[in-house]
């Protein structure tokens, strides 16, 4: 496996085309996923985009992944052999090399870093009036992409496997192995309820501050309700004074419960913190007597808490992105509902040729 990092594989019309080419797959040697939860042509063009990332991302092959989406019936067919064959192949390679593993590892910290930065940066343009030119746009496109296509992982790096690795140390007891396999950090969704009662607070207490805290709260986790285009019925002010509402009658009405729960999670995320430090200190000083090992199990442990924490953060990625294609979509008054991956390009390349929307 060749030093992976922060890759660019769209730069241009022609590769954004590439991923978005129809292709013609038999139905009997592929594997179908269907999509129920996938509204808009938006999300499934992504999706498309990503899995046919999968096998460039993890540096297996520059071949796209054979796969197709079916947007009139909601499914999506790829590849059964290739697929299975590069999973395979991934899985082989983290369970048994130390510098693959860390090279996994430093790939998912560096698409993390660009696609904040990416986004950072298409947001900015947008808050300043302006539409993002093309060059933005397919950086944007592909950094979400690159990010969401690491999810594979988890289809090579299974808790399965982990939990049979960890066997192998000395001492290792069900509780001390469940403890591992389940890392100590706050999940999306409490991530985002926590920031929902302390906006709570604002509302109950000081009501003059309420709106501007609204309004972070809503650029900040506002998109995150729901997982797709629709997300815009929920991102409004109404949605969520109903959602203080609803959350003051749930407290009734008192702060001290507020504070309470909040309390709660504070105490109840140091305490699993503490836990999962003491076990991997325990770890850690089992497998000093495994030489030969302990190199590659510990990676394998730092790069499964990794792949958790990174299955967290692709919502995100990925409603961030939503929502400032919806924006994108407003200011050059185009409708979100069935518009694509080259419609928006089009427009972002019509503002770089100075074209009047």
């Amino acid at each position: 496996m060749a030093s992976l990092g922060v890759r660019q594989f769209i730069r241009t019309d022609q590769d954004l085309n590439a991923y978005l080419a129809p292709l013609s797959l038999q139905k009997n040697d592929c594997v179908i996923f269907e999509l129920e939860g996938f509204h808009s042509r938006l999300a499934l063009e992504m999706l498309q985009t990503r899995m046919r990332k999968q096998a460039q991302m993890f540096d297996l092959s520059e071949e796209l992944v054979p796969c197709m989406v079916w947007e009139s019936d909601r499914i999506l067919w790829a590849d059964r052999s290739v697929l299975h064959g590069l999973n395979a192949q991934l899985a082989e390679q983290i369970f048994q090399d130390p510098i693959v593993q860390m090279r996994v590892m430093r790939t998912f910290l560096a698409e993390s870093a660009t696609v904040r930065e990416v986004s950072e940066d298409f947001e900015r343009i947008l808050e300043g009036g302006s539409i993002p030119d093309s060059e933005i746009y397919l950086r944007y496109v592909d950094a979400v992409t690159n990010y969401q296509s690491l999810d594979a992982l988890k289809f090579s790096l299974r808790i399965e496997e982990v939990t049979r690795l960890f066997e192998q140390v000395p001492g290792m007891n069900e509780e001390w192995r469940e403890a591992l396999v389940r890392p100590a950090m706050e999940s999306l969704f409490t991530c985002v309820y926590r920031r929902q009662l302390e906006l709570l607070l604002i509302w109950m207490a000081s009501p003059e501050a309420y709106p501007d805290a609204r309004a972070v709260y809503r650029r900040q986790w506002g998109f995150l309700e729901t997982e797709d285009l629709d997300f815009a019925d929920f991102d409004t002010d109404v949605f969520v004074d109903s959602k203080m509402k609803e959350l003051a009658e749930r407290y009734d009405g008192d702060p001290e419960n507020v504070q309470a729960q909040l309390r709660h999670f504070n105490d109840s995320l140091a305490m699993a913190r503490q836990l999962y430090q003491g076990w991997m200190n325990s770890l850690l000083s089992a497998i000093d007597s495994m030489p030969m090992d302990r190199i590659r199990i510990y990676n394998l442990l730092r790069l499964w808490s990794t792949m958790l924490q990174h299955q967290d953060m692709n919502r995100w990625v990925k409603m961030r992105f939503f929502r400032n294609m919806y924006h994108l979509c407003q200011r050059g008054g185009m409708s979100s509902k069935e518009v694509s991956l080259r419609d928006l390009l089009v427009l972002v390349q019509e503002r770089t040729f100075g074209k009047d929307h």
